[in-house]
């Protein structure tokens, strides 16, 4: 029951899995393009290859993926990676889709966001310089919009779900 304003994209962030929420959403907004998110292990990124199979049998486009707290970077510059790596790089291989970008760890993304102040509205300049990840989110962002999936001309949606009230998405462009 929002009222949405123009938008040119509307991210919802879904919990891990391909349950009732995700193909309920799906049959929702049938021309969804889904950005699959895992971390940098190994078997994290077998799991989020279910919301792909998910998402293609739904008949949803994947744009990509992205690998969050793909690593930490020390103040001397040094990367660790707590968590593994190659997560990202394995699924997007095996779904056949560019890995968009690789969100590092950092301690302000969840102070931020707690705060209501994310790192990604750092990069305007008005505040602290933005950190790594307020610069991948950035450059995730710039990526999305230029080059993976630009706004399109404005198209209508309604969809119905059985049990639910039909809804009137508006026109996204």
């Amino acid at each position: 029951d929002v009222a949405w304003a123009d938008l040119d994209y509307l991210l919802v962030d879904l919990p891990p899995g391909t349950g009732e929420v995700q193909m309920g959403l799906a049959r929702l907004l049938p021309r969804a393009e889904m950005l699959v998110v895992t971390t940098p292990s190994l078997a994290a990124s077998r799991v989020a290859r279910r919301a792909v199979s998910m998402a293609r049998n739904n008949y949803l486009r994947v744009i990509g993926v992205v690998e969050n707290l793909s690593h930490f970077e020390a103040p001397d510059g040094s990367i660790h990676h707590i968590f593994g790596s190659g997560g990202g790089e394995y699924l997007a291989h095996e779904a056949g889709v560019p890995l968009l970008g690789a969100i590092p760890i950092q301690a302000e993304v969840a102070t931020g966001g707690d705060e209501g102040s994310p790192v990604a509205l750092d990069l305007a300049g008005d505040g602290p310089p933005p950190g790594p990840a307020g610069m991948a989110f950035g450059e995730l962002a710039e990526t999305l919009a230029t080059k993976v999936s630009p706004p399109v001309a404005p198209v209508g949606c309604t969809a119905r779900i059985p049990g639910v009230v039909e809804v009137s998405l508006p026109a996204v462009g």
